[in-house]
């Protein structure tokens, strides 16, 4: 017998119905699919900092262009504006051929980069090895869309944007270039924010030839092009990819680079492995980041139910450590992952059993597509 309930800001922000035999279970579940599983090792959580992996940048890189346009009404599509005056973002990607091209050049029976290339050609995810990072998948431009259209993370307070299953980075990306524009229209008397982002990603590999690449170009985008302007009123097109570009990468660039996110009080951390209590731990080893107003994002995080646990519990860990007032997080996904388990009863229910009534569930964002249904959940912790 199914039994709806709800639990948010008001006790109705949303309810889903879940079955009480799944509630009751979700978590012993969790647990017994772990003991038994025959998967590989979790990969222990492991901090790694921007220059680290600089200079294994090759001396060009390959990349397109996508423009993210603020949601409106609840949906993904353009805006003329947002509350800082900045429509739209452009990020850019690494293209696949190009990430693929590294890999083999870096294979060995060392670094056993065949499944990883595997999996970058087939898009298929293995359990516990490879969670899918070299592809952008389409929740994360959702979130893309809602981060900019509301300018999460701008102001005057010091943020710490957390974004777990980074891959491509898209919505930390959004706001990253978002930040860039908004430097540009401030006045120059005006005090200076601090901004930290932590990119965390399963796959060491990801971080280093997707994320941090990333970054890198949409940060030389605007730098060389500036800021887009809508050129439609049909989100498709707004959100649509350009063509391929080439960035050569010389001492004289990374150098800019650094300088620049420097200037704009802009730092950058990396954190490969799997979501622990060690895993928080080195999210927070920085003591001032505690003081920072935090904002988490994931999408596409909780698709498979052996993880929900461990997602759940280090994202209510995330949001309880940060000290300051306003800190939460904004969860993309599916409604249902046909075939897999996972989705968003299945979430709620595990995070229920997790915090109770430590968090607060509010629905963002309802995407109605032909496809699969997906959704955007924030969640606030209690402090």
């Amino acid at each position: 017998m199914a039994s709806a309930f709800s639990f948010g800001f008001s006790g109705d922000d949303i309810d889903i119905d879940v079955d009480e035999n799944e509630v009751n279970n979700a978590t012993e579940t969790n647990i017994q699919e772990a003991g038994a599983s025959t998967l590989p090792e979790l990969v222990k959580a492991q901090k790694h900092e921007i220059d680290e992996w600089l200079s294994t940048l090759p001396s060009q890189i390959s990349y397109s262009t996508c423009i993210i346009s603020p949601a409106k009404d609840g949906a993904a599509g353009p805006s003329t504006s947002t509350g800082n005056g900045i429509a739209t973002v452009t990020v850019a990607r690494r293209d696949v051929f190009d990430i693929r091209a590294q890999l083999m050049v870096e294979d060995s029976a060392e670094e056993q980069n065949g499944e990883l290339i595997a999996g970058l050609e087939k898009g298929d995810i293995t359990p516990n090895f490879y969670e899918g990072g070299f592809k952008t998948w389409e929740c994360s431009i959702d979130l893309g869309t809602l981060v900019i259209g509301e300018g999460v993370g701008l102001g005057n307070q010091d943020g710490h944007v957390v974004e777990l299953g980074s891959g491509t980075a898209v919505p930390s990306l959004a706001l990253f270039a978002q930040l860039l524009a908004e430097a540009e229209t401030t006045p120059t008397s005006a005090g200076k924010r601090r901004m930290h982002f932590t990119f965390a990603d399963y796959n060491s590999a990801v971080l280093r030839l997707v994320t941090l690449p990333n970054l890198l170009l949409t940060w030389n985008y605007f730098i060389t092009h500036g800021n887009p302007t809508p050129t439609s009123d049909d989100p498709a097109e707004d959100n649509a990819e350009g063509q391929d570009e080439m960035l050569d990468i010389t001492p004289e660039l990374l150098e800019r680079f650094r300088a620049d996110l420097a200037h704009r009080g802009i730092t950058v951390s990396f954190i490969s492995g799997a979501w622990s209590p060690s895993f928080v731990d080195l999210v927070f080893s920085t003591p001032e980041l505690a003081g920072y107003k935090t904002l988490v994002l994931a999408s596409e995080t909780i698709y498979s139910p052996a993880s929900l646990l461990a997602f759940s519990d280090t994202l209510l860990a995330l949001l309880l450590r940060s000290e300051s007032g306003g800190s939460r997080a904004l969860v993309a996904a599916k409604k249902v992952y046909f075939g897999v388990g996972g989705g968003v009863n299945e979430f709620l229910a595990v995070l229920r059993d997790v915090a109770g009534a430590e968090v607060g569930v509010e629905e963002r964002m309802d995407v109605k597509s032909a496809g699969v249904g997906r959704i955007i959940l924030e969640v606030r912790a209690s402090q």
